[in-house]
């Protein structure tokens, strides 16, 4: 899902928990990965609510919901485990760098 315009993306990072976890996501699948989060290899990793809860103090159920904002703004890339049933996510930089090349008003 690709963001449909700057403002849905304002929208959901200003909720405090989806800030939160967007930051979380970002962390844990930059190639600049810290040693906290296990070996760092090359290419795109996404990352389970499990890998956020390890990360946040943070429910499942409010990261779950989180991520669901961030979806539904388009800045988040949703991988399904078909086996499982579990959602992993990354940013999706297309969709941000999209947003990032709208008309933005002046306040």
């Amino acid at each position: 899902m690709a963001v449909r315009h700057f403002r849905d993306v304002i929208v959901a990072l200003a909720d405090p928990e989806a800030l939160f976890v967007f930051g979380v996501i970002v962390a844990a699948t930059s190639s600049l990965r810290r040693e906290g989060w296990g070996r760092s290899r090359p290419g795109r990793w996404y990352v389970t609510a499990l890998g956020v809860m390890r990360q946040a103090s943070l429910l499942r159920g409010a990261i779950g919901a989180a991520a669901e904002r961030l979806r539904r703004a388009g800045v988040l890339e949703v991988q399904v485990d078909e086996e499982r049933g579990w959602e992993s996510w990354r940013v999706d930089e297309a969709a941000l760098a999209a947003a990032a090349g709208d008309d933005i008003p002046a306040v």
